[in-house]
């Protein structure tokens, strides 16, 4: 059994503006620690591409800078599958698994988050490659499922047949929190995000359930050794994995695991990790803040509690950690009151510059 390990990278994640934007998203900025979270991803992932098997990353034309830049900053190859637009999770993975079949009609896909927070590295590729056996023992798409750790409203749950490594039950979504909390007394999941399948079992799956989708990633496949999707590949509805196939198929599985983990999706769960400010700051009777400011910028704060303080050179976010989520409408107001900070200038959005290696 080969193992290919498939990083998504997606998109830009409004809730932490304004460090990450379009042309710089977050997967490419080091948030928790010296290493960008596509870096982390790329350390914890590439030591699965056993046998035959290969790292491959899928990710927008727009990043392919930053992709060839902090690959070869690790000292790590892999195959780089570029979309000419974003269609969301699953034409991306259906393009994936289109590639790897036609190279390996055996090969097994592991389709990870490029952004995601799992520092027990060695916890994580056990779950992947037990998770890779029960899907290849039985065509199965298996889903790791986190046990959690409080009734959050931030993630989607999985309710499981069982315990373990189990059929599912229900994906559901993003609950309020008071139904978070039931859900955890009745064994809920967490749902993480990272789908192991073999390529020949999400093609047949695509086949069945989005054959749509599946059609315009296969014929956008490019020829010999390119890795550039074609322009076909913007023919394929815009849709995420869970819709097209997740919650309709009778072959999902979920493996329970119990590292640590999180999808770092607002400035609270960036700091919830510890590991989150940058800069030269100065806090006088603070408490329970995050601060991240540029070099050569100080920021000081005093008497505050709870804050998440984010400076840029065009732009400075103050905000309650406890209200985090409700970054993503500033976002929505700045296309009113101000389009241009929506983004950075071409100049404040090249790649960076050497982060470590491969450990």
């Amino acid at each position: 059994m080969a193992l290919y390990p498939v990083i998504m990278c997606g998109g830009a994640g409004a809730r932490l503006w304004p460090a990450s934007r379009p042309s710089r998203p977050k997967q490419f900025l080091a948030l928790v620690g010296e290493r960008s979270l596509f870096q982390e991803t790329v350390a914890r992932c590439a030591p699965l591409a056993s046998g035959a098997g290969r790292l491959v990353v899928v990710a927008g034309v727009a990043h392919a800078g930053w992709i060839d830049r902090q690959l070869a900053d690790l000292g790590v190859e892999a195959t780089v599958l570029l979309e000419p637009e974003p269609r969301d999770s699953a034409p991306a993975m259906a393009a994936a698994a289109a590639w790897i079949a036609a190279r390996d009609p055996q090969g097994v896909a592991a389709f990870v988050a490029s952004d995601h927070f799992i520092p027990d590295h060695d916890a994580f590729r056990r779950a992947v490659r037990e998770a890779a056996e029960a899907a290849t023992a039985a065509a199965r798409i298996v889903t790791l499922g986190v046990r959690p750790r409080d009734p959050s409203s931030a993630y989607g749950y999985i309710k499981p047949a069982g315990r373990g490594l189990s059929a599912v039950d229900a994906f559901v979504e993003k609950p309020d929190a008071a139904t978070a909390e039931a859900y955890i007394g009745a064994g809920y999941l967490w749902n993480s995000g990272n789908f192991i399948v073999s390529a020949a079992t999400l093609v047949d799956q695509l086949n069945r359930h989005a054959p749509q989708v599946l059609a315009a990633a296969q014929a956008a496949l490019p020829d010999g050794e390119a890795t550039a999707l074609t322009d076909v590949f913007r023919a394929a509805p815009k849709i995420s994995i869970d819709y097209a196939v997740m919650e309709k198929t009778d072959a999902a599985s979920v493996l329970e695991v119990d590292f640590e983990w999180s999808d770092l999706g607002a400035w609270d769960a960036i700091a919830a990790t510890g590991a989150g400010s940058a800069g030269t700051q100065l806090v006088l009777d603070g408490e329970n803040c995050l601060i991240r400011a540029p070099e050569g910028m100080v920021v000081a704060a005093v008497g505050v509690r709870d804050l998440a303080i984010i400076v840029e050179k065009d732009a400075v976010l103050v905000c309650d950690l406890n209200r985090a989520q409700d970054v993503k409408g500033v976002v929505e107001a700045l296309k009113a009151v101000a389009p241009g900070r929506l983004d950075f200038d071409v100049e404040d959005a090249v790649p960076a510059g050497p982060a470590g290696t491969l450990q």
